[in-house]
């Protein structure tokens, strides 16, 4: 398992155009994204937090986004020390889809970082981050901020004999905080960040945990 930070400087994005222009800025999504429409006019909706602004900066970066012309829409949700955003744009791709669709397990929604999109992925298979560095690059420019070798039970040879939807999906559960208590995603926004219907993703969490618990009580009740 390997684990890497890509950062994407989107050329013609309202999001990369923003957090160059307000570089102190934080920024970070919290929601799965929703997309409605066709190729050709794709709406896409999320939500974002903007850390410790001050409030002239943050009405700065909400005019600034709203005159972009990229932006349909931009709603203040909450405000106060770390205020939220609801923002609606118009975008035939974005580099979100690019990472959801390598085969790679996203363990973070993107975020700001030194005026790139960043995101923090895991790849059991290196050819998974080489596809995924080829896409970005037709997108914008691509800078790695981090890479590691990971230890990792989910090897070729893992006695769970898990699929790689249900390895993916446990990964991920365990990487956003599925499993803690209290939960810092929930399942439905778990299925958002991954971009797989709800049902589909409590399936293949359903068999996974069905194939390790086993395997588990085994070696509890051996020690």
């Amino acid at each position: 398992m390997k684990f890497c930070e890509i950062g994407v400087y989107h050329h013609d994005c309202w999001f990369t155009d923003a957090i160059t222009q307000f570089p102190t800025l934080q920024v970070k999504e919290l929601s799965g994204r929703t997309v409605s429409g066709n190729s050709k006019s794709r709406i896409v909706k999320g939500l974002y937090r903007l850390i410790s602004p001050e409030s002239e900066m943050f009405r700065n970066f909400v005019r600034h986004i709203g005159r972009s012309g990229k932006v349909l829409e931009i709603t203040p949700i909450e405000m106060g020390n770390d205020p939220l955003v609801h923002v609606t744009w118009k975008a035939p791709v974005t580099s979100y889809d690019a990472v959801l669709q390598s085969g790679c397990v996203i363990s973070s929604p993107c975020y700001s970082r030194d005026g790139y999109e960043g995101y923090k992925i895991f790849a059991q298979e290196p050819n998974n981050i080489k596809k995924l560095l080829s896409e970005l690059e037709q997108i914008g420019e691509v800078k790695m901020f981090a890479t590691k070798n990971c230890q990792t039970k989910f090897s070729k040879n893992s006695k769970f004999s898990l699929t790689k939807k249900q390895k993916q999906a446990v990964a991920s559960a365990i990487s956003l905080g599925y499993y803690e208590w209290p939960k810092k995603v929930n399942l439905e926004e778990l299925a958002g960040r991954l971009g797989v219907k709800r049902r589909a993703l409590q399936e293949n969490l359903r068999k996974a945990e069905a194939k390790i618990l086993p395997n588990l009580l085994d070696e509890l009740t051996n020690d």
